[in-house]
């Protein structure tokens, strides 16, 4: 049911946001009479499929292990695969690109001070931003499909996670204290409140389930995704 109901809301947070690049491709085109500049932190070929998108643009998708497999283009966008650390992007200079995206990746990044970074650097980079992260105030854990664990103290949540079902971490079961304890850590969810300081100038919009945020998208400009600035 948590699947059914996260490729829900991935489809559609898809569709919102291939209209916002369709028009930013056009508008970035008519003004500059050139190729949409993107930079994906974190991305994967794979959303660019499910994004159902195809405009000109050229895609630099930055992953700290790299897939080698990745294909060089999809339709119109051109991918450039590139090994690089989200809290340190100094290759590229301000505003490098017109857009700035980001999904489930914030929250991986490290501790406060990592997390930080990462969103300096992406607001640095990007004249427009899409970062949209899990919300630490819903009930079910998403990475690991399960309800309440993460409200749990660190510790705790080592220690009950390799005994109970999850997805995508099922190697727990025969791991080690350590890997349970490093896996729980490297999960950091964010609150509302935590996401309107790390993105000041953004709009903060909300996916709900229920009346309860289940994600936040910080997006910036205010509205760019509807042709709003």
């Amino acid at each position: 049911m948590f699947d059914r109901v996260s490729a829900a809301f991935r489809s559609r947070r898809n569709r919102l946001l291939a209209e916002g690049l369709s028009r930013l491709a056009r508008e970035v085109e008519a003004r500059e009479a050139r190729r949409l500049r993107i930079v994906d932190i974190g991305g994967a070929p794979g959303f660019w499929r499910t994004l159902a998108v195809d405009v000109p643009a050229d895609v630099v998708m930055v992953n700290i292990a790299p897939d080698p497999a990745a294909p060089a283009a999809l339709g119109r966008m051109a991918f450039e695969i590139v090994a690089g650390d989200a809290r340190d992007l100094v290759r590229w200079s301000d505003r490098a690109f017109d857009l700035v995206l980001s999904n489930s990746v914030i929250e991986h990044v490290g501790g406060w001070a990592d997390i930080e970074r990462a969103a300096g650097e992406m607001r640095r980079l990007g004249a427009h931003g899409w970062v949209q992260t899990p919300a630490f105030g819903f009930p079910v854990e998403p990475h690991f499909a399960l309800p309440l664990v993460h409200w749990l103290p660190a510790p705790w949540r080592a220690a009950v996670i390799p005994h109970l079902p999850r997805q995508g971490y099922e190697h727990l079961s025969t791991g080690t204290v350590g890997d349970a304890r490093r896996a729980v850590e490297e999960i950091n969810l964010l609150t509302g409140r935590e996401m309107r300081f790390l993105f000041p100038d953004a709009d903060l919009l909300r996916e709900r389930v229920a009346g309860l945020t289940k994600s936040f998208i910080a997006g910036w400009p205010r509205g760019w995704w509807q042709g709003g600035r």
